[in-house]
């Protein structure tokens, strides 16, 4: 029997909590009339987002005060999700495992009582990773518990082998940060100093942490006092009728947006490289999502076994789930997401890279495996989503970024204050294009509406160092297709006023990991860049500013996926980039006019329209339709044709476009076959695999453009990148990344008209 305790591994709580009946809960309901419960729904909304503006006011830390890594929420007596705020999205669902978990393992010892707060940043209770740490607050009517207000929050350092926490090179949580339980961090109003101290004296950094948890204690007692108040004046049963209606509604409204997509399966996977310091190998994560009646299914079997430290325990796998679900179907709830939980049900693999057991490490969680399943995720309920009636269709949004790219260092300031620099500057971000559109350039990440980057001169305030550049990616391959993925961001600097600060986490990806749905490109691989010996500071003094890395004089250094640490001297500069987003629909289809707009506007070179776009700048379209016919004929003449001379559908004969180049054939309203949409191929069946009639191109993806190519030993010298092409026209239909000698992923079925 699989026990899911948090403790041997992740917490999942049982259709019924055990709760002792020495803790009281407040169940009480009342009518209210429709006005009444605007004025308390909003006003419960209002607190939450007080909540949230309190912890920015009073943080200290440029991860909360700025990126707005942080989440305040409220949560029923029994740990349902009343409302979120604008702020990191899968916090949400970690603030309601730990409450369950501590109404079921703490309310007989220590108790629960007026006053407390409970502190973990425990992975296998509730939270992604240590450095996300819970604060939860019950508020209480008389002697009943009326429900919570939580927030989690990112802090600078939390401990473990690596500064700022993430331990890229912990092989088993014994070199991860300590993970703590929850514990009674606040007593009846009073914070216990032991226990406080204790938790601080794990940090590189404790000032800043005191300060962080200080500003926790201090929203969540503010956010108490609001409630405390509306209950007051509209009483309690009245405010929890409101609650349990909010969640009632949120219900609803998925379910009626669920039985507008066809029953079915849908599937995606992706790679990530390294599992910690050292190694150069490949993994794979999968999430499959079963869509049936009003109901989701969702599991991860196809991820690899737990290893290293780019894993996660099922708290992080369902809450990048959810983060990219509501995202996607119900962003119009504002953060009233409990009802859209209780349709989605998850069936997880124990073991796995995403839903691991006890001792697996998963400290670096926060800049890898959370974004790699929150792209997952995205990416199988964009392929859910184009299944189902128009108005839920144009509801589906692009893969996130599967990495957070990024750049952590530390040293000692001049005056001799130690620091921990994490710099976020990736929030600038980039959205990914959708069946709608281009995705957004610097467009931020759907997974943390609210979160900002730093102003370069206050990053040069807060630490020692000077930055040369900060400028937009040009448009290119990575990120190209019918609709265009949104450009991200290159960034250089130097230490300053320092003779050498030391980094500690980077990123260097040897390939690209989210694909373009439906024939779109792949987005960028994030590159970490590091000379030594330069020439930069005399350059200075001469007064230029260096803008070209390659251009400056210098000794590069080697640098892997998850490396070691990395002194840069005073004589050092690095680079780092964000990514362009993957792109949606086959490049070869896109507007000319919209290439010559990304021309005119400095997007896009000329040399790369044409070999990205097949589009010949400013001259008639009759020469961009003959490169783009030679292309696509080139294509089908390297590709594999598949096994059967296909059928092709009559042109009187209705079609429903899913997305791209993929459509359906239906029959008594319910879909028969796919076909492809311009050469009208019959593919397969609809409960069968449409690649199995495409013509099929595969090659090294390191081959396919410049902008993927990395160098031989590496991970992503290995990785191949196979077309599903229109048999017909030579259009993509769809495309992986794939490890040599993968099978075809078969990820996406529906039920047919027979059922």
């Amino acid at each position: 029997m699989i026990i899911w305790d948090g403790v041997q591994r992740g917490y999942i709580p049982g259709e019924t909590l055990r709760i002792p009946d020495t803790l009281k809960l407040h169940t009480g309901t009342a009518d209210v009339d429709p006005v009444t419960f605007e004025v308390i729904r909003y006003s419960l909304m209002n607190t939450n987002l007080e909540h949230g503006q309190t912890i920015q006011r009073l943080a200290v830390s440029p991860v909360t005060m700025i990126t707005r890594d942080f989440q305040p929420s409220i949560i029923t007596e029994s740990g349902d999700l009343v409302f979120l705020g604008p702020y990191l999205q899968y916090f949400s669902n970690a603030q309601a495992l730990t409450i369950k978990w501590i109404l079921e393992n703490r309310a007989e010892n220590p108790g629960i009582e007026p006053g407390d707060m409970f502190l973990s940043n425990d992975p296998y209770v509730g939270t992604p990773h240590q450095p996300d740490t819970i604060v939860a607050a019950p508020v209480f009517v008389g002697d009943e518990l009326f429900c919570w207000a939580a927030n989690v929050l990112h802090h600078a350092d939390v401990g473990g082998t690596v500064m700022g926490s993430f331990c890229v090179d912990a092989t088993d949580i014994f070199a991860d940060p300590p993970a703590f339980p929850p514990f009674k961090l606040v007593s009846r109003g009073q914070v216990r100093r032991d226990l406080e101290e204790m938790f601080l004296r794990q940090s590189r950094v404790p000032t800043n942490v005191h300060m962080d948890l200080r500003a926790a204690i201090s929203a969540n007692r503010m956010a108490v006092g609001r409630i405390a108040a509306l209950v007051d004046r509209y009483g309690a049963d009245a405010v929890k009728a409101v609650m349990n209606r909010v969640l009632d509604a949120g219900e609803r409204m998925v379910a009626q947006r669920l039985s507008k997509i066809p029953d079915g399966r849908w599937s995606h996977r992706l790679y990530a490289e390294a599992a910690h310091t050292g190694d150069n190998g490949l993994y794979t994560y999968q999430i499959t999502v079963r869509k049936q009646g009003e109901h989701l299914y969702v599991d991860n079997a196809g991820t690899d076994p737990q290893t290293g430290s780019i894993n996660v325990t099922y708290a992080g796998f369902s809450g990048a789930f959810l983060a990219a679900l509501t995202a996607s179907l119900t962003t119009d709830l504002a953060g009233a997401y409990g009802g859209v939980y209780r349709r989605v049900h998850f069936q997880p693999v124990p073991g796995t890279l995403s839903c691991a057991d006890f001792p697996a490490a998963v400290s670096p969680s926060g800049i890898y495996t959370m974004e790699t399943l929150i792209s997952l995720s995205g990416a199988v309920i964009g392929k859910m989503l184009a299944c189902a009636e128009p108005e839920v269709a144009e509801l589906a949004i692009g893969p996130a970024h599967p990495v957070f790219y990024g750049l952590i260092c530390g040293g000692v300031h001049s005056t001799g204050q130690p620091f921990v620099a994490t710099n976020a500057d990736n929030m600038i971000g980039s959205l990914a294009a959708s069946p709608a559109g281009d995705g957004v350039d610097f467009g931020g990440h759907f997974w943390i509406p609210e979160g900002t980057a730093s102003n370069i001169e206050e990053l040069e305030l807060l630490w020692p160092m000077l930055f040369l550049y900060r400028r937009a990616l040009k448009a290119g391959a990575d990120g190209a297709g019918r609709f265009r993925g949104g450009r991200g961001f290159v960034e250089a600097g130097i230490p300053w006023t320092v003779p050498s600060i030391a980094a500690a986490v980077y990123v260097d990806e040897s390939f690209p990991k989210a694909v373009g749905p439906f024939g779109g490109n792949p987005g960028s691989a994030g590159h970490f860049r590091l000379k030594h010996g330069t020439d930069v500071i005399a350059r200075l003094a001469a007064g230029e500013m260096p803008q070209d890395f390659d251009a400056i004089d210098g000794a590069e250094t080697v640098v892997e996926a998850k490396g070691p640490m990395l002194m840069i001297g005073a004589d050092a500069v690095w680079e780092w980039t964000g990514a362009n987003a993957p792109g949606f629909g086959d490049p070869l289809i896109r507007d000319p006019a919209q290439v010559e707009l990304d021309i005119a506007t400095g997007a896009l070179s000329v040399d790369t329209a044409e070999r990205v776009y097949g589009v010949v700048p400013g001259d008639s379209a009759t020469q961009t339709l003959r490169l783009r016919a030679e292309r696509l004929a080139a294509r089908l003449a390297g590709a594999i044709p598949p096994a059967d001379t296909p059928a092709t559908v009559p042109a009187n004969v209705p079609l429903r476009v899913l997305a791209g180049e993929l459509a359906v054939m239906e029959r008594d309203g319910r879909p028969e076959a796919f076909v492809t949409v311009t050469g009208r191929a019959v593919l397969a069946l609809a409960s069968g695999n449409f690649k199995d009639g495409c013509a099929v191109l595969e090659r090294p993806l390191h081959t396919v453009a410049p902008e993927f190519a990395t160098r031989e030993g590496r991970a992503g010298y290995l990785m191949r990148y196979r077309e599903y092409l229109c048999p017909v026209t030579g259009l993509r239909v769809d495309s992986e990344i794939i490890k040599g000698g993968d099978e075809t992923l078969h990820d996406l079925a529906l039920s047919g008209p027979s059922g």
